[in-house]
């Protein structure tokens, strides 16, 4: 028990070098990484049935995005659509609007 003790002081560092903590952090970071979601058919075709009524009614959605092999949540108004770009416009409480992609929407539910 003790040898583990001193094993562990052994290795923490009073100075580190911003190299090493940017290592540490990556490394953190890729631990915490997950692999896009394949949605089902039926799970997309929900998606714009939600999407479609919330625009119809002008009701916020809370959107769970893929982001870079993390996930992140955003809440707004859809204003517009854009089928060119395969894109949403998203207006947020503050008045920013926001671009969402549609292959990053992982879940769409009524805010």
């Amino acid at each position: 028990m003790w040898n583990e003790e001193k094993d562990q002081n052994r290795w923490k560092m009073k100075f580190i070098l911003p190299e090493h903590n940017e290592a540490l952090r990556q490394l953190h970071l890729a631990k915490h990484k997950i692999e896009r979601p394949t949605l089902s058919p039926e799970q997309i075709e929900e998606f714009e049935y939600t999407i479609a009524t919330a625009m119809s009614e002008d009701l916020s959605l809370n959107f769970e995005l893929f982001d870079q092999g993390f996930t992140r949540e955003l809440t707004g108004k859809v204003v517009f659509v854009d089928h060119v770009r395969k894109e949403f416009r998203i207006k947020n409480d503050r008045g920013d609007t926001n671009f969402i992609r549609f292959a990053d929407i992982l879940n769409v539910k009524t805010a």
